[in-house]
């Protein structure tokens, strides 16, 4: 099982989050791992079964949630 936490201010966490709704490599993401925000300055993404880890994708999630 591959997961990883992202600890935030909360309004960095809430551009995260928007991204995951509407964002072009944010929508990609939510398809692909389980999300959980577990406090307003915390999510944990958990890799859904079945899926494979690609870098490159977290890579771009990163740089296009603050464009």
């Amino acid at each position: 099982m591959i997961k990883f936490t992202i600890s935030a201010q909360e309004n960095i966490i809430n551009e995260v989050i928007e991204h995951l709704t509407y964002g072009c490599y944010g929508i990609g993401m939510a398809k692909k791992w389980n999300i959980n925000r577990v406090t307003p300055e915390k999510i944990i993404f958990e890799l859904k079964e079945g899926e494979e880890l690609i870098l490159e994708e977290l890579f771009w999630f990163g740089y296009f949630t603050r464009i």
